[in-house]
């Protein structure tokens, strides 16, 4: 089967269901591409539907890749409820995962910022000599590798300055 196009059922509307065996590529008046994998356990399956108010909805039974033209953005949303957007390059990574958690990482691991359960934490240079972490209204801000210099501000609106020991 290589694919059909049909109305969606059970609509009035101008809506559209677009299924096919293996991929589904979609194709704009301005050439722009989107090309979208759907892989899946017991054959490769997948649906993009679209609907009179130009929404839209990707659903498949494995991971959905949507590529641009020149491969410079994927936008992959995995079986773990993941989504990840990467450039070509692979010098930028924002991943939302299922837990609701928010990664945005360099290439090179050298800046992190990371929201997971109403925490932030920014991370800057591959040994973390620099952390933020905002958590339950406090902040913690860290310089150095071994901690050396603490400045936490806590929900108590009191601030702690620490100069621990080198």
């Amino acid at each position: 089967m290589a694919g059909s196009a049909e109305p969606a059922r059970g609509t009035t509307d101008d809506s559209v269901r677009i299924t096919a065996a293996d991929s589904v590529r979609i194709t704009c008046l301005d050439s722009a591409r989107a090309a979208v994998a759907n892989r899946g356990l017991g054959g490769a399956r997948g649906a993009l539907r679209t609907s009179a108010d130009e929404s839209a909805r990707i659903a498949a039974s494995g991971s959905v890749r949507i590529t641009g033209r020149d491969d410079s953005v994927r936008i992959t949303a995995r079986r773990d409820d993941s989504v990840r957007i990467t450039a070509a390059d692979g010098s930028v990574r924002i991943t939302a995962r299922h837990d609701d958690s928010v990664r945005i990482t360099a290439a090179d691991d050298s800046v992190r910022i990371t929201a997971v359960d109403g925490s932030v934490r920014i991370t800057a240079g591959q040994d973390e000599s620099v952390r933020i972490t905002a958590h339950d209204d406090s902040v913690r801000i860290t310089a150095r590798e071994d901690d050396s210099v603490r400045i936490t501000a806590r929900q108590d609106d009191s601030v702690r300055i620490t100069a621990l020991a080198a």
